[in-house]
């Protein structure tokens, strides 16, 4: 893979770092996929998520008291959770896609900006293969528009390296009302393991405290709870 408008040296150093920190990661077989996140946003405030994913594509939630809901019987149980070009995938569906970087690459939006949130997006919380995220990251480190950032901590003090993008995006509030603006996106790594450990949503230019997503713990568990 290559191209003019790669993501800069630095970054896609890094990430092609992490690509390989990824594939040397242990498989798993066991049955459920934990994620618990906490979530900052204006809207609505602070949110801690306990969610489990099985390998039949069913989900469970827990609520933060230990209260467990199930999903519903047979296929309106299964819930597809992971974007990859025009489809959203389970946990099965994960495992048929190629780990070859440039045919992955095939896989997802050719304009940039679409392509950079669907890959962050299997990269925070998807139960891909270690295959499979290495050559995530590899697409990623293809990707125009990032910068490494350096070495920060996320908001629990744990150590990362953090990766910019910085996007345009429009808001349409009728004729003649769309309103232009632009947002800094942070995605902090932790280079030991290649784990996103936080992402934050900021718009530039506005007092409005960035959108915060705090993945405490992503990985396999053999229960529920």
């Amino acid at each position: 893979m290559g191209g003019k408008q790669a993501a800069t040296a630095s970054a896609a150093e890094f990430l092609n770092d992490m690509a390989a920190v990824a594939a040397d990661a242990p498989a798993t077989d066991a049955k459920y996929w934990k994620v618990r996140v906490e979530t900052v946003n204006g809207d609505d405030g602070e949110m801690r998520t306990t969610t489990y994913f099985d390998r039949a594509g069913r989900v469970w939630t827990v609520d933060e008291d230990g209260t467990v809901h199930e999903p519903p019987a047979g296929e309106e149980g299964k819930v597809k959770n992971w974007p990859v070009g025009k489809r959203w995938l389970t946990w099965p569906e994960l495992d048929k896609l190629p780990t070859d970087a440039k045919a992955l690459a095939e896989r997802f939006p050719k304009d940039a900006q679409s392509r950079f949130r669907q890959l962050v997006i299997m990269l925070e919380d998807s139960p891909a293969s270690p295959e499979l995220r290495s050559a995530l990251f590899e697409v990623l480190a293809d990707t125009p528009g990032m910068e490494l950032a350096g070495k920060v901590k996320d908001s629990k003090g744990r150590p990362g390296v953090a990766i910019d993008t910085t996007q345009k995006a429009t808001f349409t509030g009728g004729p003649g009302k769309d309103v232009t603006y632009w947002t800094t996106d942070r995605y902090i790594v932790d280079p030991d393991t290649g784990l996103l450990l936080e992402s934050t949503h900021k718009i530039r230019g506005q007092d409005i405290p960035a959108d915060r997503y705090t993945w405490q713990e992503v990985g396999p568990a053999d229960q529920i709870g």
